[in-house]
């Protein structure tokens, strides 16, 4: 098998037999290929069974039309006036809002004692460096 029969193969796999599936470069060298009696042997048996493949996909079940009374009844559900009707309710939106403004306020105030602090004397507000994680002293109410 020659070079340019391994790449008609290759290609012929990859896009079928169906010329317009194919690259426009592939498809300008296709008449090329074809001069070669193996790559057409090869085109003419994918083409074959391409064909053989699109019949198992061929439907031919006619055409259904549904019957007046399907049509009729359809048509009746079609014209059933919608009824919009609003349900006298607050949106839990609006509830979660009114309690998310209502902590909020709430921390504020209850907060508001910080904002009045006398700072004026700094030895009082000290920094603690020696702080760690470890919290069994705590658990256990020693070292506080």
């Amino acid at each position: 098998m020659t070079s340019a029969e391994q790449i008609f193969s290759a290609l012929l796999t990859r896009y079928g037999a169906n010329a317009d599936h194919w690259p426009f470069l592939y498809r300008v060298l296709l008449p090329l290929f074809l001069r070669l009696d193996a790559c057409a042997a090869q085109w003419r048996e994918a083409q074959v069974e391409e064909g053989a493949i699109r019949a198992l996909y061929k439907i031919d079940l006619p055409e259904l039309t549904p019957s007046t009374a399907l049509r009729a009844r359809l048509a009746a559900i079609a014209e059933l006036p919608s009824k919009t009707a609003r349900d006298p309710y607050i949106p839990v939106w609006r509830l979660s809002f009114a309690a998310a403004m209502a902590s909020a306020l709430l921390g504020v105030v209850l907060g508001a004692g910080g904002y009045f602090a006398d700072y004026a004397d700094p030895d009082d507000y000290v920094f603690e460096t020696t702080a760690s994680y470890e919290v069994s002293d705590w658990i256990a109410g020693t070292g506080l």
